[in-house]
């Protein structure tokens, strides 16, 4: 038999273990859209709403605050109730005055911390592309672009002020940079850089992390977010 295009839905047991939901309350839970971020890294605005900040008792109420124009994600109204939420995004509802983003728990799950004066987000490079004369293709964390005349490197963090998109610090990743660990059996971490091990053809570079009890891991390069110090 022939699918008929892409399932819409997705069973609470399958979800991800970012988000900390009871996955037998129901059956079905709202499947984010293709966008910022990928599924496996996400979950629905829905949901946040619903089941992180408790701001709506139901997915009813939840997309009709979205419909509404209510919701602002990283300082654009987002009218899709399964827009894809993920690390770093900054949540704010005007009309409360209030400002949430996302951060990893010591468990690498999903947590929304308040601080209503959060205007600036803080993104990973992803890949930098050179287009001639000075000119670089910077692209994020959250699939997000932007053209920049200055050398950043693959691995650094940037922060950006938002919505209107300009770099206020950049943040190397280098011996003795702070970090937090977004992937693999240690995310959610904190430490600091150690050493850097470039890759090679078989392998992928790797980073010497030591974390906040002074015990040294390595993890590869990918899982490591460059932050300020101890929060973000």
């Amino acid at each position: 038999m022939a699918k008929h295009g892409e399932n819409k839905k997705m069973k609470r047991l399958n979800t991800p273990n970012l988000v900390s939901i009871s996955k037998k309350d129901n059956v079905w839970l709202s499947k984010p859209i293709p966008g910022t971020h990928p599924r496996s890294k996400s979950i629905s605005l829905v949901v946040l709403l619903r089941d992180v900040l408790k701001l709506a008792g139901t997915s009813k109420e939840a997309t009709t605050l979205v419909k509404g124009g209510k919701i602002l994600v990283d300082g654009r109204i987002v009218r899709d109730h399964k827009f894809p939420i993920g690390y770093m995004d900054l949540i704010t509802i005007p009309d409360i005055n209030m400002t949430y983003y996302i951060d990893l728990d010591h468990n690498g799950r999903f947590v929304a911390k308040r601080d209503d004066k959060r205007k600036n987000k803080l993104l990973r490079l992803r890949n930098r592309k050179t287009l001639g004369k000075g000119k670089y293709q910077l692209t994020f964390s959250d699939g997000r672009t932007l053209l920049s005349n200055e050398v950043y490197k693959p691995g650094d963090s940037v922060i950006i002020s938002m919505p209107d998109m300009k770099i206020v610090e950049h943040l190397p990743l280098k011996e003795g940079s702070n970090c937090r660990i977004i992937g693999g059996t240690r995310s959610g971490m904190f430490g600091k850089v150690k050493a850097i091990i470039p890759g090679s053809i078989n392998s992928r570079a790797k980073i010497e992390v030591q974390d906040e009890t002074g015990k040294i891991f390595f993890t590869v390069k990918e899982y490591i977010y460059v932050i300020k110090g101890g929060d973000v």
